[in-house]
Protein backbone atom coordinates (compact mmCIF):
# COMPACT_ATOMS: atom_id res chain seq x y z
CA UNK A 1 0.00 0.00 0.00
CA UNK A 2 1.33 3.46 -0.92
CA UNK A 3 0.62 6.66 1.00
CA UNK A 4 0.54 9.81 -1.12
CA UNK A 5 0.21 13.45 -0.13
CA UNK A 6 -2.19 15.33 -2.34
CA UNK A 7 0.01 17.41 -4.59
CA UNK A 8 -1.85 17.68 -7.85
CA UNK A 9 0.04 15.82 -10.55
CA UNK A 10 1.56 13.13 -8.34
CA UNK A 11 -1.85 11.52 -7.77
CA UNK A 12 -2.62 11.48 -11.48
CA UNK A 13 0.80 9.98 -12.15
CA UNK A 14 0.38 7.21 -9.59
CA UNK A 15 -3.16 6.33 -10.68
CA UNK A 16 -2.03 6.28 -14.32
CA UNK A 17 0.83 3.97 -13.39
CA UNK A 18 -1.52 1.57 -11.59
CA UNK A 19 -3.89 1.44 -14.56
CA UNK A 20 -0.98 0.86 -16.93
CA UNK A 21 0.43 -1.98 -14.83
CA UNK A 22 -2.92 -3.73 -14.51
CA UNK A 23 -3.52 -3.41 -18.26
CA UNK A 24 -0.16 -5.07 -18.97
CA UNK A 25 -0.87 -8.11 -16.81
CA UNK A 26 -2.12 -10.37 -19.60
CA UNK A 27 0.36 -13.25 -19.54
CA UNK A 28 -1.02 -16.75 -19.19
CA UNK A 29 0.24 -18.66 -16.15
CA UNK A 30 0.19 -22.35 -17.08
CA UNK A 31 1.07 -25.38 -14.99
CA UNK A 32 0.86 -28.74 -16.67
CA UNK A 33 1.99 -31.05 -19.44
CA UNK A 34 2.72 -30.09 -23.03
CA UNK A 35 2.14 -31.98 -26.26
CA UNK A 36 2.74 -31.07 -29.91
CA UNK A 37 0.69 -27.97 -30.76
CA UNK A 38 -2.83 -28.35 -32.10
CA UNK A 39 -4.66 -26.42 -34.82
CA UNK A 40 -8.11 -26.44 -33.20
CA UNK A 41 -9.16 -26.29 -29.54
CA UNK A 42 -12.72 -27.14 -28.47
CA UNK A 43 -14.15 -24.61 -26.00
CA UNK A 44 -16.30 -25.64 -23.03
CA UNK A 45 -17.76 -23.79 -20.07
CA UNK A 46 -18.44 -26.91 -17.98
CA UNK A 47 -16.64 -30.24 -17.70
CA UNK A 48 -20.08 -31.87 -17.96
CA UNK A 49 -20.27 -30.72 -21.59
CA UNK A 50 -17.19 -32.70 -22.66
CA UNK A 51 -18.38 -35.87 -24.43
CA UNK A 52 -14.98 -37.40 -25.27
CA UNK A 53 -12.91 -39.32 -22.72
CA UNK A 54 -10.11 -36.99 -21.66
CA UNK A 55 -7.42 -36.26 -19.15
CA UNK A 56 -6.66 -32.92 -17.55
CA UNK A 57 -3.26 -31.89 -18.84
CA UNK A 58 -2.94 -28.61 -16.94
CA UNK A 59 -4.37 -25.50 -15.35
CA UNK A 60 -4.13 -21.93 -16.68
CA UNK A 61 -4.89 -18.51 -15.22
CA UNK A 62 -4.82 -15.04 -16.76
CA UNK A 63 -5.65 -11.55 -15.49
CA UNK A 64 -6.59 -8.41 -17.41
CA UNK A 65 -9.44 -6.10 -18.29
CA UNK A 66 -11.10 -7.42 -21.46
CA UNK A 67 -12.89 -10.80 -21.21
CA UNK A 68 -12.76 -11.56 -24.93
CA UNK A 69 -9.04 -10.83 -25.12
CA UNK A 70 -8.34 -13.03 -22.10
CA UNK A 71 -10.37 -15.87 -23.62
CA UNK A 72 -8.43 -15.66 -26.90
CA UNK A 73 -5.07 -15.66 -25.09
CA UNK A 74 -6.05 -18.74 -23.09
CA UNK A 75 -7.20 -20.55 -26.25
CA UNK A 76 -3.91 -19.64 -27.98
CA UNK A 77 -1.92 -20.97 -25.01
CA UNK A 78 -4.01 -24.16 -25.11
CA UNK A 79 -3.15 -24.59 -28.83
CA UNK A 80 0.55 -24.03 -28.13
CA UNK A 81 0.44 -26.55 -25.27
CA UNK A 82 -1.19 -29.22 -27.45
CA UNK A 83 -4.61 -29.22 -25.79
CA UNK A 84 -7.63 -30.62 -27.62
CA UNK A 85 -10.00 -28.61 -25.45
CA UNK A 86 -10.21 -25.88 -22.85
CA UNK A 87 -12.75 -25.70 -20.04
CA UNK A 88 -13.33 -22.24 -18.60
CA UNK A 89 -13.90 -22.68 -14.87
CA UNK A 90 -13.80 -19.37 -13.00
CA UNK A 91 -14.44 -15.80 -14.03
CA UNK A 92 -14.09 -13.14 -11.31
CA UNK A 93 -12.83 -9.66 -10.48
CA UNK A 94 -9.94 -9.78 -8.01
CA UNK A 95 -8.07 -7.08 -6.13
CA UNK A 96 -4.87 -6.07 -7.92
CA UNK A 97 -3.71 -3.06 -5.91
CA UNK A 98 -4.50 -0.35 -3.43
CA UNK A 99 -3.43 3.29 -2.99
CA UNK A 100 -4.15 5.42 0.08
CA UNK A 101 -4.29 9.16 -0.55
CA UNK A 102 -3.77 11.57 2.37
CA UNK A 103 -5.42 14.91 1.58
CA UNK A 104 -3.52 16.83 4.31
CA UNK A 105 -6.72 17.80 6.19
CA UNK A 106 -7.02 14.70 8.32
CA UNK A 107 -8.86 12.38 5.97
CA UNK A 108 -7.67 9.61 3.71
CA UNK A 109 -9.11 7.98 0.65
CA UNK A 110 -8.23 4.45 -0.40
CA UNK A 111 -8.56 3.47 -4.03
CA UNK A 112 -8.68 -0.26 -4.81
CA UNK A 113 -8.02 -1.52 -8.31
CA UNK A 114 -9.43 -4.81 -9.58
CA UNK A 115 -8.75 -6.95 -12.62
CA UNK A 116 -10.65 -9.73 -14.29
CA UNK A 117 -9.23 -13.18 -13.53
CA UNK A 118 -10.09 -16.20 -15.68
CA UNK A 119 -9.14 -19.77 -14.73
CA UNK A 120 -9.32 -22.75 -17.04
CA UNK A 121 -8.18 -26.32 -17.49
CA UNK A 122 -6.58 -27.71 -20.63
CA UNK A 123 -7.72 -31.17 -21.67
CA UNK A 124 -6.34 -33.85 -23.97
CA UNK A 125 -8.68 -36.39 -25.54
CA UNK A 126 -7.55 -39.94 -24.74
CA UNK A 127 -8.06 -40.96 -28.38
CA UNK A 128 -5.28 -38.48 -29.33
CA UNK A 129 -2.65 -39.81 -26.92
Amino acid sequence: MWRVDVNGKIIVLILSMILFLTACGSDVDYLGDSYPSTVHVDVYFSENDVIEDYLVMGHATIEGDEAGELQEKLIEKARESGADGIVFEEFDRVKSGEVTIDNNVGTEQTITTKVLQVKSIFIKYKKNL
